[in-house]
């Protein structure tokens, strides 16, 4: 949406901080029975922007394929059980977090894809959060495996 240019540096936390985090958005922005972000503005920066213009992402978060649930599996992003009203975010080292209301479920991929260069692109040529994801979807929802 900004032409590749942004204030965010992807994922840096500890896997428990954000977790805490994630869970926290889940939540419609309470977390230990502190509300911390307005419900209002956690469905607006996790809602569609700008689908008229084929744009499938949020304010700050990333969401599943416009037409998701309709495509092969192989070409679902992040995975085809994704719900709309899921979003997410991933880091250039790997790192991912998928957050989806409506299933219940918080998913927390942490990695350094960068070691040992830079040049390591299997977690994404491979699917591997995704179809993690999928295998998470698979195992609570009780639906076909990935």
């Amino acid at each position: 949406m900004l032409g590749g240019v942004s204030g965010h540096a992807g994922l840096f936390a500890t896997g428990n901080d954000l977790m805490k985090l994630m869970e926290m958005y889940r939540r419609g922005g309470e977390y230990g029975g502190v509300r911390i972000l307005s419900a209002d503005v956690l469905k607006e920066y996790t809602r569609v922007q700008y689908p008229e213009n084929e744009n499938r992402r949020g304010l700050g978060f990333d969401k599943p394929l416009l037409g998701n649930d309709t495509l092969p599996r192989e070409e679902a992003y992040p995975a085809i059980s994704a719900s709309p009203a899921s979003f997410g975010h991933s880091g250039f080292t790997g790192t991912f977090v998928w957050i989806d209301p409506d299933a219940e479920i918080t998913y927390v991929f942490m990695s350094n894809r960068v070691y040992p260069t830079r040049r390591n692109n299997k977690i994404s040529d491979l699917s591997i959060r995704g179809a993690i994801l999928q295998a998470a979807y698979d195992s609570m929802l009780d639906r076909k495996p990935f």
